[in-house]
């Protein structure tokens, strides 16, 4: 049997940590764009196009796992909330 040595209130805390993980990587994408439009303007051609090119490849693989950090946070959770419920229905089994 697996043991479970974790409150809810610290997993849903531990939670939290993908989707501060996934707003620091969107932060950084939308830092990166910036910078790609400030030497856009400055750097023209064929190889600053296949650099746009590669990058906007590379950027839907981290969106990406941007959406799988979220879909683990939405999963831990609903983990830590089902702990809860089974704990509560638990306690309502004892007692007079």
């Amino acid at each position: 049997m697996a043991k479970i040595s974790l409150t809810p209130e610290q997993l849903k805390s531990q939670a939290k940590i993908y989707t501060t993980a996934k707003n620091e990587i969107e932060s950084a994408i939308q830092k990166v764009e910036r910078t790609n439009k400030e030497i856009e303007s400055q750097w023209q051609g064929a190889a600053f196009q296949a650099y746009l090119q590669q990058y906007q490849q590379l950027k839907k693989n981290v969106v990406q796992f941007e959406n799988l950090l979220v879909d683990i946070n939405k999963q831990l959770d609903k983990y830590a909330q089902t702990i809860e419920q089974r704990d509560a229905e638990d306690a309502k089994s004892f007692g007079f």
